[in-house]
């Protein structure tokens, strides 16, 4: 018993921060010796429970995975659904709702439109951060720290347009944060675009991201590139709302 009640006060440390925590924090934080902290924290590691970023600690995959199956993931995409399908009838392209998975988004929900030819539906795919509009949008609430964390991984190359250094992916999560939309070149998929704005929830917590993508050919085409990013991020903004 002594056993679980430990573990489950080291998870609480880890999952007591915004995005990740030092060896140092966790153990301050769970009371617990540093040695039991460390055995703790490898065992979960090993379980896919947690991960280590840029040596510091987060809830891995494994955990979050059984997490996204529970009341809270579902309510969002409940809430979400017919605001994603209306922006996509809007844009007629596809529009997805994605949440944090650890080191990755996680596709939970997409509305296709009937335009969408070749363009693929990533739902149920975990997809990197810094390729997706939706995953700048995310990235957007960290704080600068912890994204100089994240990039020190490495940031993969994509496409040729992929962001790959710490310096240019700030500017698009600057970008991001000033106009509350992010906007994809052909990132991660070649030929694709993207727009993406986050949802906060009643707290002002990041939540999810809405993203918007469609063929470079005709997205945004001769369209309106702020009307698009008004109607992307008028769609998070609802769905945060109708959260609250």
């Amino acid at each position: 018993m002594q056993a679980i009640e430990r573990t489950f006060t080291v998870l609480r440390a880890v999952a007591s921060r915004a995005r990740t925590s030092s060896l140092a924090e966790i153990t301050r934080e769970s009371g617990l010796p540093k040695s039991t902290v460390l055995r703790l924290l490898l065992a979960l590691e090993d379980q896919g429970a947690v991960q280590t970023v840029g040596g510091r600690y987060a809830i891995g995959p494994g955990l979050a995975a059984l997490s996204h199956q529970g009341a809270p993931v579902s309510a969002l995409k409940e809430v979400a659904r017919p605001h994603l399908v209306e922006l996509a009838d809007l844009l007629q392209e596809n529009v997805s709702l994605m949440i944090p998975d650890g080191d990755a988004t996680l596709y939970i929900d997409t509305a296709v439109s009937e335009s969408s030819v070749m363009v693929q539906d990533w739902t149920g795919e975990r997809l990197p951060y810094h390729g997706s509009a939706g995953g700048l949008a995310l990235l957007s609430s960290w704080a600068d720290a912890e994204i100089a964390d994240h990039a020190a991984t490495g940031l993969e190359a994509y496409t040729p347009t992929t962001v790959t250094t710490l310096a240019d992916l700030m500017m698009k999560v600057e970008h991001t944060r000033r106009s509350g939309v992010a906007l994809t070149h052909q990132e991660f998929s070649d030929e694709v675009n993207g727009f993406g704005s986050l949802i906060t929830g009643p707290g002002g917590e990041s939540l999810a991201a809405v993203n918007a993508y469609g063929p470079d050919y005709r997205f945004p085409g001769e369209r309106d590139v702020d009307e698009i990013s008004a109607a992307v991020v008028d769609t998070a903004h609802t769905i945060g709302d109708r959260l609250a």
